[in-house]
């Protein structure tokens, strides 16, 4: 049996350059604003994305990628991992909350609340109309364009049928290096 049977992860980061990750690091210091703990987590994950995903295979289980069976990952790669890590840091840190496709206008409104950057659009939030029978997408563009170039409600693409979503500044938003992070 090869090395690689023995731990499907080291065929998935065989060729791994944390030089070709620095975007998903870069990434979420912009969301965060630079934060200790975002820095100090995502920081560690590329790093050592091995050890990384190891020590965080009860949320990647929560992903419906089980560690122990790789065929609930056999699609992934390296920067898919490393993705979704940087999502539950920023989550964990309070940088972003992940909604249900079908989540309801007031869990929509006080998951945006939970997250630490919500101060950019408290003002102009109490100012929009928002009708519970719309959606999220629907619901973040209201906001957005009340916001204006002040700030914007951004969607982390992970391609499920969740909304990952995060609050920065529009100079911010500007200079995040990942497509799959994108104003709503």
């Amino acid at each position: 049996m090869g090395l690689f049977n023995r731990d499907p992860l080291k065929k998935i980061f065989a060729d791994y350059n944390r030089e070709d990750h620095e975007d998903i690091f870069e990434t979420a210091k912009l969301i965060s604003g630079n934060d200790p703990g975002i820095v100090k987590a995502v920081g560690s994950a590329i790093d050592d994305p091995i050890k990384y995903v190891k020590e965080n295979a009860e949320r990647y289980s929560e992903r419906g990628i089980c560690l122990d069976d790789p065929d609930s990952y056999d699609e992934l790669d390296a920067d898919e991992f490393l993705f979704l890590g940087m999502l539950d840091e920023l989550e964990e840190h309070g940088f972003a909350f992940e909604f249900d496709w079908k989540c309801e206008l007031e869990d929509f409104l006080w998951g945006l609340e939970q997250t630490n950057n919500y101060s950019l659009i408290e003002d102009v939030i109490k100012t929009v109309e928002l009708n519970e029978e719309d959606d999220i997408e629907v619901w973040s563009k209201a906001i957005n364009e009340a916001l204006g170039d002040n700030a914007k409600l951004i969607y982390i693409n992970i391609d499920s049928d969740s909304y990952p979503v995060a609050i920065v500044t529009t100079d911010t938003l500007g200079k995040i290096p990942i497509p799959m992070v994108m104003a709503m």
